[in-house]
């Protein structure tokens, strides 16, 4: 029993100095309530500074992600837009030329009379002046049918003939000899005529012409449709270099041809031409 009592007699005065103790820090900590709060914000910056760094970091990557795939789908979706309208735009101009095309194939039609049938050029072999066309055995085609352009230009003519394409030559095949008649304003001359000579490269030359008659740079070149291949006053090419020999029975020139294949993609074929 004394025991019991010592102990509690113990205990009492440990849980009053503890209570003080306790009173005083709640005490200290008011009154310096300031400074502690300055020295815990000090001490814990550069770790929040950190934490705030690291979510502004994934917040603005967050965003940027976000953003990154918006600007995706907002090109892709005016890349596929883009796509529509260039097709759009495509199928516009093609059948812009088909209509331009179907005009000229009157206008020609009405001043020559001619049977024409719309080709479209599909190969180029350089080494054989010759172009490959779109139109062949099936669709009418015959050989030596003539080939021109909507502006009445000669290009040559059908020289091989398959079921669905056929080969033309270009009169600047070195196999080529056209019979032509030299323009002039002067309707009371008589006429001067000539014969064109391919060279290859799409290039050609006049030849046999008198030597008493006078041509000069310039002069256009027509057909004269005395070799029955082609219809008359096709338009072939100009003079740009007279050559004249004294020794020589005919005069010759260098030439410009008309036709020009970089520039061109459509051409006509003339289907009823006769011989007159």
């Amino acid at each position: 029993m004394n025991v019991f009592l010592t102990k509690k007699n113990t205990i009492f005065p440990k849980i009053l100095i503890g209570i003080v103790i306790f009173l005083v820090f709640i005490g200290i900590l008011n009154l310096f309530q300031k400074q502690f709060k300055n020295f815990f914000y000090f001490v814990s910056e550069p770790l929040q500074k950190n934490f705030w760094r690291a979510g502004g970091n994934t917040s603005n990557f967050l965003v940027s992600f976000l953003e990154t795939g918006n600007l995706t789908k907002t090109n892709k979706d005016l890349n596929i837009k883009n796509q529509e309208l260039l097709q759009e735009i495509s199928i516009l101009q093609h059948t812009k030329t088909e209509n331009q095309a179907l005009r000229e194939i009157i206008s020609i039609q009405q001043e020559q009379e001619f049977k024409l049938i719309l080709t479209n050029i599909i190969g180029i072999d350089s080494y054989q002046d010759s172009i490959l066309i779109d139109k062949g055995s099936e669709d009418g085609i015959l050989e030596n049918m003539p080939v021109i352009n909507s502006q009445k230009v000669l290009f040559g003519k059908v020289f091989k003939v398959y079921k669905s394409f056929s080969k033309v030559m270009l009169i600047s095949n070195q196999s080529n000899v056209l019979d032509i008649k030299i323009q002039k304003d002067d309707t009371i001359s008589p006429p001067i005529y000539g014969a064109v000579r391919g060279e290859g490269n799409f290039t050609a030359i006049l030849d046999i012409v008198p030597l008493d008659r006078e041509i000069k740079n310039n002069d256009i070149l027509i057909t004269s449709s005395l070799e029955g291949t082609f219809p008359r006053n096709l338009l072939v090419g100009k003079i740009t270099e007279v050559r004249k020999d004294d020794l020589k029975p005919f005069q010759t020139a260098k030439i410009e041809l008309f036709f020009n294949l970089k520039q061109i993609n459509k051409l006509f074929i003339i289907g009823d031409y006769k011989v007159e």
